[in-house]
């Protein structure tokens, strides 16, 4: 299944392709899969703070900094495309971002306009007002009911535009998978549920419990209603003494105001009347004689906001305790009582409490902090919230939760067993994402799901993990009846750790009927750069018979690309052999990569 960041990624590719007036063939298939993506899906893309975002979560990578600025030199702060637009209309929209703005600063809303783009809005970047700047909401998720026939897009004239100046990238390696199996709910991050069915409550959907069994009619049903999931919650009302301390002028030396957490200037964590002082005081000097008692203090402060809930309050002191205790050294003795002091505030109930926090943004990275030293305890409390969390975001947050915590993800491997089809997909991801090479066997039984997107999400954890153990559930998922099966293990491998995978890669390349599978499987030899990796792409790239056994120029095109990605001695060589060829397309590929290679590094 694709990520956020992969539509970011081919969307940034594609712009930058139909800039290169050589490269047709390449901006063909890259156009191609970009439609693929946006079979089922409404995305809006925007950029926020010097950077993409996709459905309103960030993504990285070196090549959307072009797409930035490029963006913001056409002064467009957001795009917004419906599912499956037109293909001529998206193609309109590439080649307008692709060519240089004129004085008019409109040309992509007119040229929109003048093909009838009904399913394609572009929005302005918002100038900035002098003076301190307000916070920006979050993007909305796109869905069809935005894309109205009498509005198409949204008109911009005389607005001036603020054009930032930005570094530009260079193109990353595309990774992930194809979205072809997303549907129309809105997403909100990857890797989790694209469009999955409403999830069982906690107490159906644990394992050994019984949940009633839905149809595949219903499920698809379901994702093709194009409902957006749940709203979130409202924040909870600011208490009348934060409030009445967030309007004290500076300086005014209030005990309860709510401290800077150590080592962030901007985030200010709450904290219960009296810790500010008792957390100050640890801080000018962390092993003073009567640490003891200050952390009883603190304790005594996080079981008083327990029983009141106010659990942010309770998650400033853990944090702050945490922040303090990793300033002393581990072979001190009073480290061991910030642990105990640790201990002694978590309890299940107050560590589901503090997943839910990770719905909130400005409490994430602190809940995760907090989580972590939770050990295999949150690790089942995640677990259970990733089953019956009701919104896609919720589930996404756990998701990256879980990705970060240092013990008891091993937990995980039962969820594989799952009755659920989009559980075991989702925990298959996130074993994935984790490395984890003592789920292979596990994961391996999961190739014979009934499910394609099951299999899909497998073969995709079990390219990541990437180590010798796959190799042989990985020559299943090769000869797997769905294209799409097979195109996961091409788009997931990279890597050196991933050595042991270039021959069996090879052999499949060999057997393998799709052109598509093919190019995917020589770019994944690229990014493993082995020595037999090299040798294969370098017989792929060199030109054959005139007649009988003529290689598809696309083919010979990814292997001049791959040798790029391999960057070895070897790969160099061939490439400036290559410069001569008698393929004008294979010669202008070459040169691009030898000078590429032979860039000097940036300082």
């Amino acid at each position: 299944m694709a990520t956020l960041e992969t539509f970011a990624t081919r969307f940034a590719r594609c712009v930058s392709l139909f800039r290169d007036p050589g490269a047709k063939d390449e901006q063909k298939a890259e156009f191609r899969a970009l439609v693929s993506l946006l079979k089922d899906t409404p995305v809006t893309v925007r950029v926020a703070g010097g950077r993409i975002e996709v459905n309103g979560v960030p993504c990285e990578g070196a090549t959307l900094t072009g797409l930035v600025q490029r963006l913001d030199l056409h002064g467009i702060g957001e795009i917004s495309v419906s599912a499956d637009p037109p293909p001529a209309q998206l193609f309109e929209l590439m080649k307008a971002l692709a060519e240089q703005p004129g004085a008019g600063g409109d040309e992509v809303v007119t040229r929109l306009a003048a093909v009838g783009a009904k399913g394609i809005r572009v929005v302005a970047a918002p100038t900035t007002p002098p003076g301190p700047t307000p916070p920006t909401p979050r993007a909305p998720v796109a869905s069809p009911a935005d894309f109205d026939a009498r509005e198409p897009i949204v008109p911009r004239p005389g607005v001036p535009v603020d054009r930032k100046s930005h570094p530009l990238g260079t193109d990353g390696i595309l990774r992930g998978e194809a979205w072809q199996d997303i549907k129309s709910v809105p997403l909100t991050g990857v890797p989790l549920v694209m469009h999955d069915p409403p999830p069982p409550s906690a107490a159906d959907a644990l394992p050994g419990t019984a949940a009633p069994a839905r149809s595949p009619d219903d499920e698809s049903e379901l994702s093709l209603s194009g409902e957006r999931p749940a709203p979130s919650p409202p924040a909870p009302a600011t208490p009348p003494e934060r409030a009445s301390a967030a309007k004290r002028p500076a300086g005014s030396g209030s005990p309860t105001a709510p401290p800077v957490r150590p080592g962030s200037s901007t985030t200010r964590v709450p904290l219960p009347a009296g810790a500010a002082d008792v957390l100050a005081e640890l801080e000018r000097n962390p092993t003073t004689p009567n640490v003891g008692d200050l952390l009883a203090a603190l304790v005594r402060n996080a079981e008083t906001a327990i029983k009141q809930s106010r659990f942010e309050q309770v998650l400033g002191v853990i944090v702050g305790i945490i922040r303090v205790e990793e300033r002393i050294p581990e072979t001190s003795g009073q480290r061991r009582q910030y642990a105990i002091a640790v201990r002694r505030i978590y309890t299940k109930p107050l560590l589901q409490a503090l997943a839910q926090l990770l719905a909130t943004p400005r409490h994430r990275a602190d809940a995760v902090t907090a989580l972590q030293r939770g050990g295999a305890a949150a690790v089942e409390v995640l677990m259970d919230l990733l089953v019956a969390a009701p919104t896609v975001s919720e589930r996404r947050a756990v998701f990256d939760a879980l990705k970060q915590m240092t013990e008891g993800t091993d937990q995980l491997i039962h969820l594989l067993d799952h009755r659920e089809w989009f559980v075991v997909r989702n925990v298959a991801e996130l074993l994935g994402e984790l490395g984890m090479d003592e789920a292979v066997p596990a994961l391996a039984r999961r190739l014979d799901h009934g499910d394609e997107r099951v299999r899909k999400a497998v073969a995709l954890a079990l390219a990541k993990i990437g180590t010798r153990s796959v190799v042989e559930p990985l020559r299943r998922a090769l000869r797997d009846r769905s294209l799409e099966v097979r195109m996961q293990v091409a788009l997931g491998i990279g890597g050196r750790k991933a050595s042991a995978l270039a021959m069996p890669l090879v052999v499949a390349m060999e057997q393998e009927k799709d052109e598509a599978v093919v190019r995917e499987l020589i770019l994944a030899l690229g990014r493993i750069g082995s020595p037999d990796a090299v040798q294969a792409l370098i017989k792929w790239a060199q030109p054959a018979g005139r007649i009988f056994g003529r290689k598809p120029s696309a083919l010979r095109l990814a292997a001049v690309d791959a040798l790029r990605l391999a960057a070895t001695p070897a790969a160099l060589g061939t490439l400036e052999g290559l410069e001569d060829d008698s393929d004008r397309q294979i010669r202008e590929a070459a040169k691009n990569a030898v000078a590429e290679l032979r860039r000097p590094p940036r300082p």
